[in-house]
């Protein structure tokens, strides 16, 4: 009787510790949260041949995570700071050590300001604009992913 009583304090205990699990690292920030699949990338106007649907975009509190994942789900990421500016965000990377992955259009040097224009952004889809440091313009359409 005892044992029994113990597992079901343990399965309770696990059941509670899983639901207060801290999923906005204390700050809810709305439609960001979570893990965005990058669906395609134009550059000027154009489809960027060649790109095939393996990098996300991920966000949580002030923590910017860009991630690439091939065929093998073999994942690289780096990760930056992000910052909500109503109808802009920010991204920096300040910590060149952990440079993992590129991607078209980011600027990736210290202290460099990535301005992405919201073009739109639901709980389920976003469109992201960037006039990049390389002077071309890059438009990012992308989906919740899970979702």
């Amino acid at each position: 009787m005892m044992k029994k009583t113990l597992y079901t304090l343990m399965i309770m205990v696990a059941a509670i510790v899983s639901m207060t699990s801290c999923t906005h690292n204390n700050g809810d920030i709305g439609p960001w949260f979570g893990l965005w699949h990058i669906e395609s990338v134009q550059k000027d106007g154009a489809a960027i041949n060649g790109y095939n649907g393996t990098n996300f975009f991920a966000f949580q509190t002030s923590v910017f995570q860009l991630r690439y994942t091939d065929d093998y789900q073999t994942e690289q990421q780096t990760t930056g700071m992000w910052q909500d500016l109503g109808n802009e965000i920010t991204v920096t990377f300040p910590d060149q050590t952990i440079i993992w992955t590129q991607f078209y259009g980011i600027d990736m040097t210290k202290d460099a300001v990535n301005r992405f224009k919201v073009e739109s952004i639901t709980g389920k889809d976003m469109v992201l604009t960037l006039a990049s440091s390389d002077g071309h313009n890059y438009r990012y359409i992308l989906k919740k992913w899970g979702k």
